[in-house]
């Protein structure tokens, strides 16, 4: 991809559905048609794309474009909006941990382009092919524009440091090229080229280097000779350091070299430099393991490793890097790959040892130390006695050589330090289940799953990729079962490839069913693999570790995992702390409320939960602790918001025997922001009850996350909520199967086509309460049921069905008024009310339906003053009124329905209530229209078909934005139902 230089705002062409993004010049996204981007959009969309694939927190998006984040969520959220519909499908909802791009399978990202490219070159130069090595860094290079990253930000610190970094992998790639085309034998052409790279990194001892040798090669032995003076004057004055060692080998080389050509060869050959006039060793040994053929994915991670061992004699010191992760996360894997990429680096031999670090047994430092004397020639014989002397004769045999160290399976640092050579030619690479903490210098890589796409790449290698097309949503669940571990997507791998006639979705259904299991074969299993960690650990942390199997796959607190093993948080914080550092838990950043969150993957958690099976008296006793504590806590925190409307409020449960202190006082300073951080394990505990067949539990759950999930717009996880809750008590009769129908039934109404879909539903829920003698309930089902049939009659019948249907709809809410009234339920006469308004103004009865709607206006008010949190009640009966209202022909009622459409708007932005809000712009927008006053009609629009995005409402955002288009030709929206 060739740079492109754009001009003070940034491009975007439409060419089809690719887009081709580029950030290494100035930024430009590229489709067919021009449009312009506002400036301010340039640093968020670069900050995305540099952050790819990866998330970045809004924090970090306000600072990158107005350098604070004061006030300035708003503006975000405006921000992101547009980009979103610049870049359709390419900017998903902010989920947890921030927001991301998705970059579609056929676009382009120059950044991306550039990284392959490199890859691809040093892939040659490994192979020895310098020459085809030269067209990728060129081409890589060429990517770059001038200046470089010019609309990436340099605030805050953590953008500048990827900023840094990027610009760190171009410097490396600069001089890979030059070192490997001075390798090639243009001495002259790269005078200039290296001087004027020195121009702009005078210090680099890699330049300087690099300007000597092609130098001498050129035959200007004093100009070399007085560039390492002007180097060693430079870095006495800067940093008051000599020049490193390579540096004074090469001047010694040009100094008493006698006319004949130098031999200086580029990085990966530099290592033959170094060598002493000893020799090399006595035995070279060469024991890595073989890379493996279907490696997939860990470019990231091969890249940063790669690099670091590279630097190897470049310091006093000896580059040491961990890889550390889970079991069956593929750190094995990942080290050999490492290695053999940088073997040719150390030519005095790699070192392969097998720790054994997580088995029943591992290896003894002084027999591992006698295996490495002996395979640097040794014999038996002459190895000192004692481990001290052992490591003591090791180091000797490595002075002023370079061998690479490769440690597998590490438990600690004391399996490590007498491994670890003194001479800074070499380099040592680890690999541990544990984050190993004390390596001074000692750089660690914590491996994380591959992704979906990596992982069906990788069963697709080994399977057949025929395999993978003909079934891709099977293959999918399988490797969304393995959840990215390579180990598990292997065995799963094994097993199709011996039974190449079995369908993939009936091992994916296994699988689900029996995971532990099924992801055995005769020589892999990642239960056993799991089980060398969990059999290490004392049986306290053993028994945390159980217990958290029971918290889902969501993100849990310190005090949750309390609330599960009746301990306070600080008594589990230290186990948390410890079982993260075995990998065996993995660290899930910290949430808005300040917390640390912790995670466990899916094959951990299903390992904890079969141990926990086989002590059923601990997995009871968590259980009741786990499904109590949170209905306290839902409780506290439900009573604490707006309520959500047609449902009478709940009374709290008034009991605190699970709860801990802290957060009960952290929910009652700041309910709305503990159940945006809970409310996903609330809903999982829900399911939990569910499975566990505890209808009770799991039903008062559901009432009290109910009102958040309204207020939230989160219909479709409210809806899988209520159906699993239903299917959880209909084996027992009572009212709370016919709640729980009624619940599911008014969500169903909400969706397209639902009101035919609910409207059996709701004819259980009448007969139900008729033949239980339940009034109340009656009352509120028959005006569900008026709602359901208006909204049939006005979408699907014609003619006389229409009118019979609205004629139903009228004597239900007339009758459930009468009831509500004459039983004196107030939130359902409010509910039949509104129903009976709605109803009314459909049959052509307007001057009674504004009686009604007004009554109901009046009684929701008298509510919202007497309780906390009913404006959502009130709201609701004043958007309803406005709509009934605008339907009117006479001026001054729409003067009036405009003002209930502001009310509504207010009511529902203090009760924070976005689809609320979102429903009364557009009707103050309707109303706007009708009294032709389009300017403020538009402003309302634009507004709705923002919140309607914000929630991710697209039918609704799409007819918002076509009256925002065409006002004046608005159809008035409907009332509230």
């Amino acid at each position: 991809m060739s740079t492109r230089k754009a001009g003070s705002s940034m491009l975007l062409q439409r060419r089809g559905s690719e887009v081709r993004f580029a950030i290494l010049g100035r930024i430009s996204v590229q489709d067919v048609t021009p449009i312009e981007i506002s400036p301010m959009r340039r640093p968020l969309l670069a900050t995305l794309l540099l952050a790819w694939p990866g998330e970045v927190s809004a924090e970090t998006l306000m600072q990158a474009v107005w350098g604070d984040t004061f006030g300035r969520e708003n503006a975000l959220k405006t921000a992101l909006s547009q980009l979103r519909r610049l870049l359709p499908g390419r900017i998903p909802p902010a989920r947890p941990h921030g927001y991301r791009i998705e970059l579609m399978p056929e676009d382009t990202f120059d950044l991306e382009e550039f990284r392959k490219l490199i890859q691809h070159g040093r892939e040659h130069l490994s192979a020895g092919d310098h020459e085809a090595a030269v067209p990728c860094l060129r081409k890589a290079l060429a990517l770059w524009g001038d200046p470089p990253l010019a609309d990436v930000p340099d605030d805050p610190i953590r953008l500048a440091t990827w900023r840094q970094d990027v610009l760190w992998e171009r410097k490396v790639a600069q001089q890979q090229l030059l070192e490997t085309r001075l390798f090639l034998g243009e001495d002259h052409q790269l005078l200039t080229e290296i001087r004027k790279e020195l121009a702009e990194d005078p210090l680099s001892e890699v330049l300087n280097a690099l300007l000597m040798t092609a130098l001498y090669r050129a035959g200007y032995r004093v100009e070399a000779l007085h560039q390492y003076d002007t180097i060693a004057e430079l870095l006495a004055q800067d940093t008051g350091a000599e020049p490193g060692a390579r540096l004074r080998r090469l001047r010694d080389e040009i100094a008493s070299d006698d006319g004949g050509p130098v031999a200086v060869p580029p990085a990966q050959e530099r290592a033959t430099v170094a060598q002493p006039s000893g020799g090399r060793l006595a035995l070279t040994p060469a024991q890595l393991p073989p890379a493996v053929v279907d490696f997939i994915g860990r470019g990231g991670e091969i890249q940063q490793l790669t690099r670091y061992m590279s630097t190897a004699g470049a310091g006093p010191g000896v580059p040491i890097a961990c890889i550390c992760g889970p079991p069956g996360v593929g750190k094995s894997t990942l080290s050999h790959q490492v290695a053999q990429l940088v073997r040719q680096r150390f030519p005095d031999g790699q070192l392969y040892l097998h720790m054994a670090g997580t088995s029943e047994r591992p290896r003894e430092i002084g027999d591992v130390l006698a295996e490495v004397l002996s395979a640097l020639g040794t014999s038996p014989a002459d190895a000192p006695p004692t481990v001290s002397g052992r490591t003591a004769l090791y180091r000797s045999l490595m002075a002023g050589r370079r061998v690479l160290v490769v440690l597998d399976d590490v438990s600690s640092m004391h399996q490590i330090q007498p491994l670890l050579p003194g001479n800074p030619g070499c380099a040592v690479l680890v690999t541990s289940r544990s984050h190993l903490v004390g390596g001074a210098g000692m750089r660690t890589i914590r491996l994380e799953p591959l992704s979906s796409h990596e992982s069906q790449r990788l069963l697709g290698d080994i399977i057949g990729a025929h395999r993978v097309e003909a079934e891709p949503e099977a293959a999918a669940d399988i490797t969304r079962t393995c959840g990215g571990f390579p180990l598990a997507v292997r065995v799963a791998g094994a097993r199709l490839s011996a039974q190449p006639d079995w369908p993939l979705g009936m091992f994916a259904e296994r699988l689900r069913k029996r995971l532990l299991t099924v992801l055995s074969t005769d020589d892999m299993t990642i239960e056993a693999s799991i089980a060398t960690s969990y059999d290490a650990l004392p049986e306290s942390t053993q028994r945390i570790f159980r217990l958290v199997s029971l918290l889902g796959p969501g993100g849990f607190a310190g005090w949750e995992v309390a609330m599960l093993h009746g301990g306070t948080a600080e008594d589990v914080e230290d186990v948390l702390e410890s079982l993260t550092g075995h990998s065996l838990l993995s660290g899930a950043g910290v949430d808005s409320l300040g917390q640390l969150r912790y995670q466990q993957h899916a094959l951990l958690r299903a390992f904890g939960a079969a141990r926990l099976a086989e002590l059923p008296i601990e997995r009871d006793t968590a259980m009741h602790r786990l499904l109590m504590g949170w209905l306290e806590l839902a409780s506290l925190a439900d009573v604490q918001i707006v309520r959500a409307p047609v449902y009478p409020p709940l009374d709290p449960l008034g009991i605190s025997m699970f709860g801990a202190v802290p957060v009960r006082q952290l929910i009652s300073e700041r309910a709305d922001e503990w159940l945006a951080a809970e409310i996903g394990n609330l809903l999982n505990v829900v399911r939990i009850a569910c499975e566990e067949k505890l209808p009770h539990q799991a039903f008062g759950l559901a009432l009290r996350v109910t009102s958040y999930l309204y207020r939230e717009s989160r219909h479709v996880e409210a809806e899988d909520m209520w159906r699993r809750v239903l299917k959880a008590v209909l084996p027992f009769t009572g009212r709370r199967v016919t709640e729980a129908r009624h619940r599911l039934a008014s969500l169903i109404m909400e969706r397209p086509g639902g009101p035919l879909r609910a409207l059996p539903l709701v004819e259980e829920c009448v007969a139900a309460c008729e033949a239980n003698a339940d009034r109340q309930g009656l009352a509120r089902a028959l005006a569900l049921r008026a709602l359901c049939r208006h909204q049939i009659a006005l979408d699907h019948e014609p003619g006389e069905r229409r009118i019979t249907l609205l004629a139903q709809a009228e004597t239900d809410a007339r009758r459930g008024l009468l009831i509500a009234r004459d039983i004196g339920r107030t939130y359902a006469q409010l509910n039949c009310l509104n129903a009976l308004a709605v109803v009314s103004g459909a049959c052509g009865s307007l001057d009674r339906a504004l009686e009604l709607g007004s009554e109901a206006l009046a009684l929701a008010e008298e509510l919202a003053s007497s309780r906390y949190g009913h404006e959502a009640y009130l709201a609701q009966a004043a958007q309803t009124l406005g709509a009934l209202k605008l339907a009117s022909p006479r001026h001054e009622l729409r003067e009036e329905a405009l003002a209930l459409f502001e009310r509504a708007g207010e009511l529902s932005r203090t009760a924070r209530h976005r689809e609320g809000q979102a429903r009364a712009h557009e009707g103050a927008g309707d109303a706007l229209v009708t009294l032709e006053r389009h300017q403020r009609a538009s402003e309302c629009y634009a507004r709705a078909t923002a919140l309607w995005e914000e929630i991710g409402a697209a039918e609704a955002a799409v007819r918002c934005r076509g009256k925002l288009g065409s006002p004046g030709t608005t159809q008035v929206c409907a009332p509230a139902r």
